[in-house]
């Protein structure tokens, strides 16, 4: 019985850690967008730079997301709702 306790014990602790690790970079991205409009804002020829920059930040992580989902056969995104993010 102990060892159950210990085992969700360690899971929430990951859980909670998980939690932080994405606050951090909320807070991060956050920053990356005011910076970007920033740049955009003082510099219009910076444009397509940051255009670049964004393109291959995002395509990293969903390319990481997606081969990692593929490697584990537990796809990160599942479950995941476009309405719920309220993108658009």
């Amino acid at each position: 019985m102990s060892k159950v306790l210990e085992t969700q014990s360690e899971s929430t602790e990951k859980v909670v850690l998980l939690g932080n690790k994405f606050n951090y970079i909320a807070k991060e991205l956050k920053a990356a967008v005011d910076l970007s409009i920033i740049i955009r804002r003082e510099s219009p020829e910076s444009k397509h730079e940051t255009i670049l920059l964004w393109e291959t930040f995002l395509s990293q992580l969903f390319g990481y997301i997606k081969q990692r989902s593929k490697e584990s056969k537990d796809n990160l995104l599942s479950g995941v709702s476009l309405t719920r993010l309220k993108l658009f």
